[in-house]
């Protein structure tokens, strides 16, 4: 490819009386900064960002299914606490008894689904972060 010199760009636009136009400056940048738009995609990092976006999905339906266990859970627990208090007849601190047993126990089985839910969160925030490197490598592939 030629490459324009500087008075071969300028003769033209100092006899028009204009400034340089963009389509002139992009020619002057270095062979080496142009991006060669024609790239197609390497199959392989194609592929590879398909996996990570299925895996991806995975995960955030892992995280919906965690949370929903969590939550019925606990409002299970909740529910079998208010039942135990309001239809237990007797006096208060009897009720007060029968109703921490469920709430102390079935939420704290509950509680357990709080570490799956952080490890599915990192698990997440990593393939994000692998998904964000692979975009990269397709974009720059030509510069590494």
């Amino acid at each position: 490819k030629a490459v324009a010199t500087t008075a071969n760009l300028q003769a033209p636009q100092a006899a028009k009386g204009t400034a340089p136009s963009f389509a002139h400056a992009a020619n002057r940048a270095p062979v080496f900064a142009r991006v060669d738009k024609s790239s197609k995609v390497d199959s392989e990092l194609s592929r590879e960002l398909g996996e990570l976006l299925v895996t991806l999905l995975r995960e955030r339906l892992f995280l919906l299914m965690h949370w929903i266990i969590f939550l019925a859970t606990n409002a299970f627990g909740f529910l079998l606490a208010a039942k135990c208090y309001y239809e237990y007849n007797c006096d208060e601190l009897t009720r007060l008894v029968m109703a921490t047993t469920p709430l102390i126990f079935i939420n704290s089985v509950g509680l357990v689904c709080l570490s799956p839910i952080k490890g599915t969160k990192r698990e997440i925030a990593r393939l994000q972060e692998r998904i964000s490197y692979v975009k990269f490598r397709i974009r720059f592939k030509h510069l590494l």
